[in-house]
């Protein structure tokens, strides 16, 4: 059966509210993507400020050593 001009255009409106959906699916996951960029670039940074830390103690105390050993002083 050959297409009609109201099943084109049907067809029309359906292709532009697909493109509209995946365009504001594009833009979402544009902003999910710098939202995650930014949490890891946070989390490097807390990383070297706690390894920063955690040198700072090693020195501190004269000789290298583990982590638990460090938190075992502490408590």
């Amino acid at each position: 059966m050959p297409a009609t001009h109201h099943s084109l255009l049907d067809r029309q409106r359906l292709l532009a509210r697909a493109l509209d959906a995946a365009t504001a699916e594009v833009a979402r996951l544009g902003r999910e993507e710098a939202y995650l960029i930014e949490q890891v670039r946070r989390a490097k940074e807390q990383v070297r400020y706690y390894e920063g830390l955690l040198v700072k103690l090693r020195r501190d105390w004269g000789k290298p050593t583990h982590l638990t050993d460090i938190v075992r002083r502490l408590g």
